[in-house]
């Protein structure tokens, strides 16, 4: 018998995703919730039950988790404004949650549900995407996690460029908007950031070329001190293809940051309205590194190791990374896909569930490839 598996938002761009390659498992009946959901839709030639359902009105939570599902998997956002009503009575429920956020606030907070959960045997998870769930992967593929090897990373430089041809959701842009010009806490120490600030250019390898990155704000700013305690500095930035696009966006982020204009996130839909009248002028490819810094085995103290991984998504294929995570923790969790069993139990951030290779498995097939040690 198949498992049950309801995915929230899954016509958006992400959740789509997740909806086509839980589908393709026939261990999973997937339902697809949303407010203007169909009674159903195909998916890759897969019908898929779907559900009309607005959770933020009068019990529509209820109505949702009526259906009993095994797991709820959550691709609505921005998250930034959502509040834990949703993963709380999911808990309650006796319901495995996993959700995409990559809200620093809401990842990191979801411990606070973590004794209820464990109570009713459930996992619930936040930040089941690319931060901090692949990120945090690539260090620890890089550098395999050890008592030892956790105490040696003492730098880490993350950088994520989409193509300007991959699509975009006006949810995106306002969580990316939501925190341009305003400060952000650094990962290490106590200087002071802010967001889509700290510009600088990174040379990816062909076919990509050379991107525009500034700081964003995201979970690692609050997950990796801790879990990388010998950590000296860290940053994390975003880019956009187009240096028209990321430059402009750099002087308005300086406008707010200044006082003289207000948050960004209120001009969303103009400006995403202005990106996809541009997105014939970029590319379908995009990249992600991450450069880990450790200390040397050997007894000098300047003894460096740097290690380097990429992934490069061709094809406008690049959505499908932040979608993976969450396919690989129900898999997971279900006990499919070839995947090592999860049997985590708890409320945490979806940092050390799922591997490196767990995550190229499932994304085989797509125009993506890992360049780098392992």
């Amino acid at each position: 018998m198949s498992a049950h598996v309801l995915v929230l938002g899954g016509q958006g761009v992400f959740g789509a995703r997740i909806v086509r390659q839980l589908a393709r498992d026939p261990g999973i009946a997937v339902t697809v919730a949303s407010r203007g959901a169909k009674t159903h839709f195909t998916q890759d030639g897969i019908r898929v039950e779907a559900v009309a359902v607005d959770v933020s009105a009068p019990g529509g939570i209820d109505r949702l988790l009526e259906r009993a599902p095994a797991v709820v998997v959550d691709a609505v956002g921005p998250f930034q404004s959502r509040d834990l009503g949703l993963p709380t009575r999911c808990a309650e429920a006796g319901i495995h949650y996993v959700d995409i956020a990559d809200d620093r606030a809401r990842v990191a907070g979801i411990g606070q549900l973590d004794a209820l959960a464990r109570s009713k045997d459930v996992l619930i998870v936040s930040g089941a995407s690319t931060v901090p769930a692949i990120s945090t992967a690539m260090v620890e593929a890089l550098v395999p996690p050890t008592a030892a090897s956790m105490g040696e990373i003492i730098s880490i430089d993350v950088g994520i460029s989409p193509g300007n041809r991959a699509p975009r959701g006006l949810a995106t842009v306002r969580g990316i908007l939501s925190y341009c010009g305003r400060q952000i806490p650094a990962i290490t120490g106590e200087a002071t950031e802010y967001g889509w600030g700290g510009l600088t250019r990174f040379d990816y390898p062909p076919p990509v070329g050379a991107r525009w990155m500034s700081h964003v704000d995201t979970p690692e700013r609050a997950l990796w001190a801790s879990r990388f305690p010998a950590l000296e500095r860290a940053s994390i930035r975003a880019g956009l293809e187009l240096g028209l696009l990321h430059l402009g966006l750099s002087m308005l982020s300086r406008g707010v940051r200044a006082g003289v204009l207000p948050g960004l996130d209120r001009f969303a839909a103009p400006m995403l309205w202005v990106a996809d009248r541009l997105e014939s002028f970029g590319t379908d490819t995009g990249a992600m590194h991450v450069r880990v810094e450790r200390r040397g085995s050997t007894d000098a103290r300047d003894a460096r190791i740097l290690h380097t991984g990429l992934l490069i998504a061709e094809r406008a294929d690049g959505p499908q990374i932040p979608a993976t995570p969450a396919v690989v923790v129900v898999k997971k969790l279900l006990g499919l896909g070839g995947h090592a069993p999860l049997t985590l139990r708890g409320a945490m951030p979806c940092i050390g569930m799922l591997t490196l290779d767990e995550l190229l498995h499932e994304l085989r097939g797509y125009a993506i490839r890992y360049e780098g040690g392992r």
